[in-house]
């Protein structure tokens, strides 16, 4: 048991912290974003495009906090959070410009399902993040 808890803290602490931290985070958020989207889509019949608006603004949230406090551990800055949170939205924009961009697409032209897009493009926009969120946003 104390090898488990020495492997855990080493994954969350050692060399794998912002990785593993920031997947943490990660799959955090994309279970808020998939519980509100297929709440808004299933339940509510609200059209995809808008529910995947809705369920990403939900895990955008999220993600701030978390990126901010535990990921990138930034309680303090020289950037005032009003400028790091216009970084951290601008990217999100981004994000979700292409991933409503790509979910159409993928639905529309490839005639996937709406869930199998979404999970594609979920990861899609998860590489972007990390990467402007490391070296531009949290930095």
């Amino acid at each position: 048991m104390e090898q488990l808890i020495k492997s855990i803290d080493y994954i969350f602490n050692g060399k794998l912290k912002l990785l593993t931290r920031f997947s943490t985070t990660g799959v955090i958020n994309t279970l808020i974003d998939f519980l509100v989207f297929t709440i808004c889509n299933s339940v509510f019949n609200i059209y995809y495009t808008i529910s995947q608006v809705i369920g990403y603004s939900f895990g955008v949230i999220n993600s701030f906090i978390f990126n901010k406090k535990w990921t990138f551990e930034k309680n303090s800055s020289n950037k005032r959070i009003s400028h790091e949170l216009t970084q951290f939205i601008a990217v999100n924009l981004i994000s979700l410009i292409i991933t409503l961009f790509l979910i159409k697409y993928l639905v529309s032209y490839f005639n996937l399902n709406v869930y199998v897009a979404k999970i594609i493009v979920t990861l899609i926009a998860q590489v972007i993040n990390f990467i402007l969120y490391k070296f531009w946003v949290f930095n």
